[in-house]
């Protein structure tokens, strides 16, 4: 028969019985002191009473459930009640949320031990725990939260809408929340906005109609939501921008008489809006336009003499008094008068083959000794008519 030894057993269970010595000692110690054996950190401060009864939120073996939590606390009453029912007496601004809450999410936001590195106890909240219906109705849970003004007054039960789900500000607001007729009634909510001038008393109430819906400014204005009466009275709106001339003075008030509603320049000016006598007086508004040569300092204050009032030149003038433009003497004044500060200057030798000396001889002939001046015999170029 074989033979076995029995000290190679006896070898092989020893290390089996340490084993599960150690193991039922272990367990026994656990179901005994879990709280020193098991505990991660001190309790929070509400739950001190239990640090020594760990099963009463623990379950042998087992992770720890939303179950036990609210055996103790109900979720529509957190924020509200104590776990003993009383009621808390204060003046709770925070969200009560808890009530919208599923019943097994308690441990997604808490923790009872604080382990071995202090923190909150709490986890930030996350609006991804709540049902897709609470999500959308912010204002079951925030309705204490919700400004008492009139822009919140028309705006929806979706705050998130403007705002964030982090914090509050910033926020942004889109005017296409409002109903359509809302959207109309800027100054329900823009009041303070308002400026207290004349042209936005004037205007309706609809604050669309020039300024946009992101900033005030820049703002279009058309002069066609003004009544037919505010219309004609330009400058009282528009005073500062009236310049300080004899020309504006002596108008009425209503600039579109020139101006066009877009911008001030160009503009037009129809000279019949002046009366008989000022309409005479164009030096009053065009002194600086007078060229500074002798034609012009000699002559009238009326412009209207030569020049049209649409535009300076073409310019008519009356030749004729002095020396006719016939025949070949259609020429530019420039031909005659050389020196274009004294138009009282001129001279005939530019175009005529004839030399000074010939001429001084004929007129001679004819005892003529004065002939400086060509125009007082020769009104015209044709010879024989010298006394015309």
């Amino acid at each position: 028969m074989p033979y076995f030894s029995s000290g190679t057993g006896g070898n092989l269970l020893k290390p089996i019985f340490v084993f599960l010595a150690s193991a039922i000692i272990l367990a026994a110690l656990a179901i005994a002191y879990p709280d020193v054996l098991l505990n991660p950190g001190k309790l929070t401060k509400g739950h001190q009473a239990l640090s020594k009864d760990c099963l009463a939120c623990h379950t042998p073996f087992r992770s720890i459930t939303s179950v036990q939590c609210i055996s103790c606390h109900k979720q529509g009453e957190i924020g509200l009640k104590t776990v003993a029912g009383v009621t808390i007496i204060k003046n709770n601004s925070k969200a009560l949320f808890h009530k919208g809450l599923a019943e097994n999410s308690c441990i997604d936001c808490h923790t009872d031990h604080k382990g071995t590195v202090t923190n909150d106890p709490a986890k930030p909240f996350r609006h991804a725990s709540l049902s897709a219906q609470l999500r959308n109705d912010c204002i079951a849970c925030h309705n204490n939260q919700k400004p008492a003004d009139t822009l919140h007054q028309f705006a929806k039960g979706n705050c998130s809408e403007c705002h964030q789900t982090t914090k509050w500000k910033p926020a942004t607001f889109d005017h296409k929340n409002l109903a359509a007729s809302d959207r109309k009634q800027c100054i329900t909510c823009h009041k303070t906005d308002r400026p207290n001038d004349q042209l936005h008393q004037s205007v309706s109430t609809n604050c669309g109609e020039c300024h946009r819906t992101s900033t005030w400014k820049p703002a279009t204005f058309d002069h066609k939501n003004l009544s037919a009466l505010r219309g004609k009275q330009c400058v009282s709106c528009h005073k500062s921008d009236r310049p300080n001339d004899r020309l504006h003075q002596s108008l009425s008030a209503s600039c579109s008489e020139c101006h066009l509603t877009s911008k001030w320049k160009p503009a037009t000016f129809d000279h019949k809006k002046y009366t008989a006598s000022s309409g005479k007086q164009c030096i009053s508004c065009h002194k600086a336009d007078q060229p500074a040569d002798d034609l012009h300092r000699q002559s009238q204050a009326s412009c209207g003499t030569c020049h049209s009032t649409s535009r300076w030149e073409p310019a008519t003038f009356n030749h004729s008094r002095y020396f006719r433009l016939d025949g070949d003497h259609r020429a530019s004044c420039k031909t005659c008068h050389t020196d274009p500060g004294n138009y009282k200057k001129y001279t005939c030798y530019n175009c005529h083959e004839h030399s000074q000396s010939n001429i001084a001889a004929e007129h001679r002939e004819e005892g003529i000794y004065n002939y400086q001046n060509c125009m007082k015999c020769h009104r015209n170029g044709r010879a024989e008519e010298e006394n015309d």
